[in-house]
């Protein structure tokens, strides 16, 4: 029976992980050749013999990102909106393998060679997709802390006679960061002929924002019956804003809630220090005993999955999506 070192099993898990980055970064690169060639077809006027070539193309874009789709999925991860990262996602993806390699060591040291890719493919995984999460959940934040005002920019507008499309342009030059570059996009779409309903929603499939899609079905109603839009944008606006604000409060309060959880994490190292200590007899099973590692590395992942949990309970009850 073929037998490995830790040191190996770690290399090929270190390996896979590299080979798994190169493919994402080579699809990415793809993707943006192909939206590149699309655009120039976009603004190339459009004649009844190119539709089926654009519907072949849509059947080429789904079959191609089929299985890279998924893994993608699987971490969070979207290499075609780069500004939802925390950091350029090549940098993200080997921080997570680095990560990965020490928990494929710490398991062969532990438990054994068998859990060694399992468990440093897992934990490259769960840190990535932490990663990434964290990123679109701090954009999407952002975005929404700035939609009242860039609502209310198109009420100003508006009420100064500046047709709907010149607002949102309007939008795309003065707003900071990130509502900026999404309203640009928009602007960029108009440009090209792409109808303003058609871009709203666009914009809310992005950013994944409920509130964007609340903007867009107003635009769009407006536009098909008429009616004060004015009116109802500076409401929608007051309702974002307070909806903004009920969210201040909410993690203003939870801050009992991740006090609490500090709490509960520190405790279990503070009774081990206590125990080394006091009684260092009681610990030296986890050292001597050939089951020790295996009992205190169960303890160390139920103690994370723990707080992984309650992490994952306070940032669901404060999510803007």
């Amino acid at each position: 029976m073929l037998s490995f070192s830790p040191a190996t099993l770690a290399a090929v898990a270190a390996i896979t992980m590299i080979v798994a980055a190169a493919l994402l970064l080579w699809e990415h690169n793809r993707r943006r050749r192909m939206e590149a060639r699309l655009g120039t077809a976009r603004r190339q006027p459009s004649h009844p013999a190119v539709e089926p070539r654009q519907q072949s193309l849509v059947l080429v874009g789904r079959d191609r990102t089929s299985t890279l789709q998924k893994l993608t999925a699987l971490i969070a991860l979207d290499p075609a909106r780069p500004e939802q990262h925390p950091a350029p996602w090549p940098v993200v993806l080997g921080l997570a393998a680095v990560v990965g390699l020490g928990a494929a060591l710490l398991a062969a040291a532990m438990m054994g060679t068998a859990l060694t890719v399992p468990a440093g493919v897992a934990a490259t995984m769960l840190v990535a997709r932490l990663a990434f999460t964290f990123g679109r959940t701090s954009y999407r934040e952002k975005l929404l802390t700035q939609l009242p005002d860039a609502m209310s920019m198109i009420v100003r507008s508006l009420k100064a006679g500046i047709p709907v499309n010149e607002a949102i342009r309007a939008i795309a030059r003065e707003s900071p960061e990130p509502t900026r570059r999404e309203f640009g996009q928009v602007a960029a779409e108009q440009a090209i002929g792409v109808a303003l309903e058609t871009s709203l929603l666009n914009l809310h499939k992005r950013t994944g924002l409920r509130e964007y899609g609340f903007f867009a079905v107003t635009i769009t109603l407006q536009q098909q019956t008429g009616g004060s839009l004015t009116e109802t944008l500076e409401n929608l606006a007051d309702v974002v804003r307070k909806r903004v604000q009920t969210a201040a409060r909410g993690r203003a309060l939870a801050g009992q809630a991740r006090a609490s959880a500090m709490i509960l994490t520190a405790i279990p190292f503070v009774a081990l220090a206590a125990l080394a200590v006091l009684n260092p007899d009681y610990l030296r099973f986890y050292v001597e005993n050939e089951k020790g590692p295996t009992v205190a590395a169960i303890a160390f992942t139920l103690l994370g999955l723990g707080i992984l949990t309650m992490r994952m309970m306070i940032r669901r009850s404060l999510a803007v999506t």
